[in-house]
């Protein structure tokens, strides 16, 4: 009895102690500064960030169609604005001015505009038009016109007759008064918004004059894509007569067949010996050679129409009627006869 007195004792004096341990090491535990936390990072993660931007890979002169090669993707540590994050972006494109290696490519930097919309070959040649002369002001960027020549025949450069004819077929308006093929004019959908719109903040003058300018209302002049080999023609017409726009039909691909008609005579002759016997100036040459208006108004074989001086035209005597000879009939009355003259 009394040893187990005595275990009893031992015991609760052993748990006393383990409790009294326990509650010492839980207060210096609580005394101790937490550690902070820190999730696992990547290298990747702790450099900067950087953005992509194509500049040239090495200098570039001015007019240079960008090809594989001219241009690479540099990472930069900042954001450059207007600038291209992808070498696709600017393959083929020309550039406007010098770039030296390393620089970065803007689009001001770039050819944009109607150079881009003129096909290999061709101009973009302006002319001056008037309401009646250009299907009054219905001709739209992208639409396809006849342009006719008119001479009244009182010009000084050259004596010709009043003619009418067809001087260019089909060619494509790439811009008529402010509007053009990369800034059409409004639809009836988008016209319509805006003038409710304007409705709203009372701005509707202005609107309408603007409107009426993009929609070609007050046009003076249309951007016309022309053969380089009628670019002398079209100017020559213009600066001495009158031209015509008319208006056609997308589809009609109609035109005239050259070989018809002999070829003009050019301002400048090539000098001996430079070409075969029979063969004619071409492309950039026949171009450069020119054009003298007396031969587009008359023609390459024929001669203009001579008008005779007025004292000529005065003094040419009158031309005399024929005298009619006089006609005789014999009348018989009985045994009698007379000849009447009439």
């Amino acid at each position: 009895m009394n040893a187990t007195k005595i275990l009893a004792g031992l015991l609760l004096v052993l748990a006393l102690a383990l409790g009294l341990g326990a509650l010492l090491l839980g207060r210096q535990s609580a005394n101790r500064p937490a550690a902070p936390i820190t999730a696992p990072s990547s290298a990747a993660e702790q450099a900067a960030p950087t953005f992509p931007v194509v500049v040239a890979a090495k200098p570039l002169a001015a007019g240079q169609r960008l090809v594989d090669g001219d241009t690479k993707l540099a990472q930069l540590p900042v954001a450059v604005a207007s600038s291209f994050s992808s070498t696709d972006q600017v393959q083929g494109r020309t550039t406007t001015m010098a770039l030296a290696a390393d620089a970065p490519l803007f689009e001001q930097q770039l050819i944009s505009g109607l150079a881009l919309q003129v096909e290999p070959g061709q101009r973009a040649v302006s002319v001056a038009v008037k309401e009646p002369m250009a299907a009054g002001h219905h001709v739209r960027p992208g639409d396809f016109v006849d342009v006719f020549f008119t001479l009244d025949g009182k010009t000084d450069e050259a004596q010709v007759d009043t003619q009418t004819r067809l001087l260019m077929a089909r060619s494509r308006v790439l811009a008529y008064g402010a509007a053009s093929v990369e800034n059409p004019p409004l639809t009836p959908a988008q016209r319509q918004q805006e003038e409710q719109e304007a409705a709203k903040t009372g701005s509707n003058s202005n609107n309408a004059a603007r409107r009426n300018t993009q929609d070609g209302r007050n046009a003076a002049t249309a951007v016309l894509a022309v053969p380089l080999a009628d670019v002398e023609r079209l100017t020559l017409a213009e600066r001495y007569g009158q031209l015509t726009l008319a208006l056609r039909h997308p589809d009609d691909s109609r035109v005239p067949d050259p070989a018809l008609f002999a070829a003009l005579p050019t301002a400048l002759q090539p000098a001996a010996g430079k070409l075969a016997k029979g063969e004619q100036l071409q492309d950039m040459d026949r171009s450069f050679a020119g054009l003298r208006f007396k031969d587009l108004a008359t023609g390459a074989d024929s001669k203009p129409a001579r008008r005779p001086p007025a004292a000529t035209v005065a003094s040419a005597p009158a031309p005399t009627a024929p005298v009619a000879r006089p006609r005789t009939v014999e009348v018989y009355q009985g045994a009698s006869v007379q000849t009447v003259r009439y």
